[in-house]
């Protein structure tokens, strides 16, 4: 038989455990889930805020904008660049081999014409000779780095489909664009 000092005391740790497990317990679920929604609510800002902004109004100065078919009005995605094409409209027109989580920003037409790659255009970044492209760039200096082939970027803007080539993907106009 057990003395009775013993009920006792197991009585007082049974009422804290039931005092821990209805105070403490509360708070700290709270506390984490306030720290779990600040982040969230940070980490949207900063995705659709400052990464995802039109710095110098570069949309305004895409030639014919109406091609575009715009999906979202703006994403991030990074790969390998492929190859880098100078296009008369004035633009680099770079072929982006996406990291796989970005796999799926790419169509058939993608794959037909563009290797697979999803099409990255820089605009107005080099002397215009298409003359219906001319008047876009007009009042407008492009400060945006072009990579090589094979460097690894990360470029955001908004993703489009060109209804005049065939709906390929693209990032077109790219806002930003990081070489890693």
């Amino acid at each position: 038989m057990m003395p009775k000092f013993f009920d006792s005391y197991l009585a007082l740790i049974s009422w804290f455990v039931r005092e821990f497990l209805r105070k403490i317990v509360p708070a700290v679920t709270l506390t984490v889930a306030v720290v779990l929604v600040a982040a969230g609510v940070t980490a949207y800002y900063v995705s659709h805020n400052s990464q995802c902004s039109d710095p110098d109004s570069i949309s305004s100065h895409v030639y014919h904008p109406y091609r575009l078919n715009t999906i979202k009005s703006c994403i991030t995605a990074s790969g390998v660049v492929d190859n880098v094409l100078q296009e008369a409209d004035g633009d680099y027109h770079i072929q982006l081999a996406l990291d796989s989580q970005y796999s799926n920003l790419t169509n058939s037409a993608s794959d037909q014409y563009q290797y697979g790659d999803l099409v990255v255009e820089i605009i107005c970044a080099l002397p215009i000779t298409q003359s219906d492209a001319v008047s876009a760039c007009q009042n407008y200096t492009n400060n945006i780095t072009i990579p090589s082939i094979n460097d690894h970027i990360t470029v955001t803007g908004p993703y489009v489909l060109d209804t005049n080539h065939y709906d390929w993907a693209e990032i077109h106009p790219v806002y930003t664009l990081t070489i890693s």
